[in-house]
């Protein structure tokens, strides 16, 4: 497939900028960061870090493309541009597959339902090109309407759980609205980003796409000097993107993290739930800024519903090395992203290891654990709500089952008790439950008797701690457009 990617090890990849990879001719040793891969710590690629003088060339060359041609202007050329991305990227799957499984260590099959989905992403937002709404209405002598427009220039700050899956949920919203974009992948995963670039060579305008890998100063620099900025990662660096966008008022849309908790009610059907809540707390390895770490449980059923996700966990869910050829019948976990990431989620395990000890710990070969950075489905009972492991988002594969509620409406307090509001969901047969649940939930999101589940018809965004604004769905395009508010006067 890729001049680029094809053969991966040992490959020095570089910034594409205004349809092609540069070479950094004006450092003659620019920074190089080596890339590893978190299933055995062996090395990759290295990527060439983006430099200033990069970035200015960037932002030159996506003014050149909005300004002189017809990528603004024309809704149909959009429209076409994305399809024809969505058909390249399904028709090379299994390579960027191979790419994301590489660069992230996550299962194969992980990274082909996320190619699928990007794909999706890309040709829903294709329909939305030409459909550009607004309000109108006549008073008078005078009419008054709105349009929207394109912002300009975007930049897309992405993190490393889902590194193709967050730029397709914001690349297509960006680019169907009509703005060029600069892309910054997260530092450990650049890879699948460059790819979707060399794919996107000879069907995009130059200047409309870019990628720019690299650190903190090129994060910073975008948000200075671009239209918008949209951000997924931690709340903690989202507060300091927002802190350094105040002084110029810079449009931000900023998905940050989650503590997010489900309520199992007692006439939930127990089976199909701990299915449902092990998937949503240890697929990519808990890395999920929605996953499941909070789950409250009906007294009556508490102990039943403990003893089937233990089973569950064991008997269903393998790490990826310790899964033999042939064998499908497992979910399959990979390891957390880096060395850093590892000690933190131990680190909050082995600080609650003074308090009471795991209610399960999920299978996983001793050779495998020493391999890479992998961590097994760790699951804690009868947590209080105030404990560091309720409270505090861990990024990794660990569960706490908190203290068991009598009623829903006390359940709904202790979920709302949280700073952050991603994600929730709850789980009951009976509909009127399932609905004060949802109008009771201070989240963005809530699923009933399902989880992780995500259209791209659908937005998705948080409250409090866990940001501002909407990936996805019609909301993402207005975040990425500007409405502008015309009257005309025909009494003159």
């Amino acid at each position: 497939m890729s001049k680029l990617l094809w053969p991966i090890k040992e490959r020095i990849c570089t910034p594409y900028i205004y349809g092609q990879f540069i070479e950094s001719l004006l450092d003659p040793s620019p920074t190089t960061r080596k890339l590893i891969n978190p299933v055995n710590k062996s090395r990759l690629a290295s990527v060439r870090q983006a430099t200033i003088d990069q970035v200015d060339e960037a932002l030159a060359g996506a003014k050149e493309a909005s300004v002189h041609t017809e990528w603004q202007r024309n809704p149909t050329l959009r429209r076409d541009c994305l399809l024809s991305l969505a058909h390249e990227l399904e028709r090379h799957d299994h390579d960027m597959a191979q790419i994301e499984s590489l660069q992230t260590g996550k299962p194969l099959s992980d990274s082909l339902f996320e190619i699928s989905n990007v794909v999706d992403c890309l040709r829903y937002f294709a329909g939305y090109c030409d459909k550009s709404q607004g309000q109108s209405q006549q008073v008078g002598d005078q009419h008054l309407f709105t349009v929207r427009e394109p912002l300009g220039t975007v930049s897309l700050i992405t993190s490393f759980n889902y590194p193709l899956l967050l730029t397709g949920w914001k690349l297509a919203p960006a680019l169907a609205a009509g703005n060029c974009v600069i892309l910054k992948p997260a530092p450990q995963t650049p890879l699948s980003s460059l790819a979707l670039a060399d794919l996107s060579s000879e069907i995009l305008p130059p200047g409309v796409l870019n990628v720019l890998p690299g650190d903190t100063d090129i994060g910073q620099q975008l948000i200075d000097r671009t239209d918008k900025t949209s951000f997924t990662g931690s709340t903690a660096v989202g507060q300091t993107i927002m802190r350094r966008a105040a002084d110029r008022l810079g449009r931000l849309t900023l998905e940050c993290g989650g503590k997010n908790a489900v309520i199992v009610c007692e006439d939930a059907n127990i089976a199909q739930t701990v299915q449902h809540v092990a998937m949503g707390a240890f697929s990519n390895a808990g890395q999920n800024c929605c996953a499941i770490s909070r789950v409250l449980v009906q007294d009556t059923v508490h102990d039943e519903f403990l003893h089937e996700l233990a089973r569950a966990v064991r008997d269903s869910w393998k790490a990826s090395l310790d899964v033999k050829e042939g064998e499908t019948q497992f979910n399959l976990y990979g390891p957390l992203i880096d060395k850093r990431q590892y000690a933190r989620v131990l680190g909050y395990i082995r600080n609650y290891l003074s308090i009471s000890s795991p209610f399960m710990v999920g299978r996983i070969k001793p050779e495998t654990a020493d391999a890479g950075y992998f961590v097994p489905p760790t699951v804690f009972a009868d947590v209080p709500d105030n404990a560091s492991l309720a409270v505090e988002e861990i990024f990794g594969p660990v569960l706490s089952v908190l203290k068991p509620f009598s009623s829903l409406d006390e359940a709904i307090e202790r979920v709302n008790q949280s700073n952050y509001g991603l994600a929730s969901g709850v789980f009951s047969r009976d509909l009127r439950k399932v609905y004060r649940a949802v109008s009771g939930i201070k989240a963005g999101f809530v699923w009933a008797n399902t989880y992780n589940v995500m259209p791209p018809s659908l937005p998705f965004g948080g409250r409090k701690l866990s940001g501002i604004g909407k990936d996805l769905g019609l909301s993402a395009m207005n975040e990425f457009s500007f409405e502008k508010s015309v009257m005309l006067d025909f009494s003159v």
